[in-house]
């Protein structure tokens, strides 16, 4: 859940998913014992630039996500399925 929805303001879906997909980014980070430089460094981006990521701060392109999957030994589909159990999920899709 984003930090907007459990302080109880209005949700912005978009903003959330960026968010809840930047926590999943963070903890497969962390899980790999990555640092932010070393993960960067990896998919070809700033460290500022992830740390935005990591933070739901950017909205990322496909392409860079796809370069982060590849760092992060993921496939795509497995980080959008962490983060709908994450506890993202879009408003009126089931």
């Amino acid at each position: 859940m984003s930090q907007a929805a459990k302080k109880g303001k209005a949700a912005n879906p978009e903003a959330d998913l960026l968010h809840e997909l930047g926590e999943v980014v963070r903890k497969r980070r962390l899980a790999l014992d990555l640092s932010q430089e070393e993960l960067a460094s990896r998919a070809g981006v700033h460290r500022t630039y992830l740390s935005d990521i990591e933070r739901g701060a950017r909205n990322i392109t496909i392409t860079v996500l796809a370069r982060l999957a590849d760092a992060l030994e993921v496939k795509v589909s497995r980080l959008f399925r962490l983060t709908e159990q994450n506890g993202y999920e879009q408003k009126g899709r089931k």
